[in-house]
C-alpha cells in the first residue's frame, strides 16, 4: 500500500482534534509551496498565464509583486491588458 493510502486511511479513522492538526499541516504546507512558486519571479520577466480565458501566446512582463498576487501588463502592441494574477497560475517564457 503506498503512503497515500495510509494517510487516507489514517483520516478517516481520525477524530476532530487529528483532523484539525492535519489541516494546520496542509494549509502551512501549501502556504510554503505559494511562497516558493512566488519568489522565483522577479519585477521585469516576461511570463505567460496559463488561464482558459487568455490566449496562451500572449506576452506579458511583470510589474508588481504583492504579498499573494503578481501585477502584470501585456508586451503586445495594441491596447495595454493589465491583470493580477495568482503566482501560480504564471508561466515563465
Amino acid at each position: 500500500m503506498s503512503n497515500l493510502q495510509v494517510v487516507l486511511e489514517f483520516i478517516k479513522k481520525s477524530e476532530k482534534s487529528d483532523l484539525n492538526k492535519i489541516v494546520d499541516q496542509i494549509n502551512i504546507r501549501k502556504s510554503e509551496l505559494r511562497h516558493e512558486i512566488k519568489s522565483s519571479f522577479s519585477v521585469g520577466d516576461l511570463v505567460g498565464i496559463n488561464h482558459k480565458r487568455i490566449d496562451s501566446s500572449k506576452t506579458f512582463r511583470i510589474t508588481k509583486i504583492n504579498n499573494k498576487n503578481i501585477k502584470v501588463i501585456s508586451t503586445d502592441a495594441g491596447p495595454k491588458d493589465q491583470y493580477t494574477v495568482s503566482p501560480s497560475l504564471l508561466v515563465k517564457k
